[in-house]
């Protein structure tokens, strides 16, 4: 039987405990079959890390922090409440984001399955006097059925 490469006798050798088998490269380094698959593991992390920051929206050329939420769920989930963070950066994009959440929620969220809102101050209204709570925006709406 011909001799097998160092790295299989190793293998052989663990009789099913982890082998530490090597990769060999160019230069005279080498690095464990487990490292490099952890550091594919971690690559693939940090790729799907960076990807959601390039697909958010932008609002008048910002991307805000919307959250929308219901006021009283045992109540009814139709009445909601929308908090866009940071709000002075832009008032007009604080509105659009504010706008597009409560449209979110009003689709998905509460599942109304209509964009129909009812809104107390309608963030389309630029005349509309904006609720401020620090630099938070808040926004009151109701979903239509």
């Amino acid at each position: 039987m011909a001799k097998l490469p160092n790295y299989a006798d190793r293998y052989r050798r663990a009789k099913g405990a982890r082998a530490a088998v090597r990769v060999a490269g160019a230069g005279g380094f080498s690095i464990s079959v487990n490292t490099l698959l952890a550091l594919a593991a971690v690559g693939a992390l940090l790729m799907g890390c960076g990807s959601s920051f390039k697909d958010r929206t932008l609002y008048d050329g910002i991307a805000f922090k919307a959250k929308a939420k219901p006021v009283d769920k045992k109540v009814s989930r139709a009445d909601f409440r929308v908090e866009v963070s940071k709000a002075s950066q832009s008032y007009k994009g604080a509105r659009l984001a504010a706008h597009h959440a409560g449209v979110t929620y009003c689709l998905t969220d509460a599942g109304y399955g209509t964009s129909e809102i009812v809104w107390d101050v309608d963030p389309y209204d630029p005349e509309a006097e904006l609720r401020l709570d620090g630099d938070t925006a808040v926004f009151h709406g109701t979903c239509q059925s």
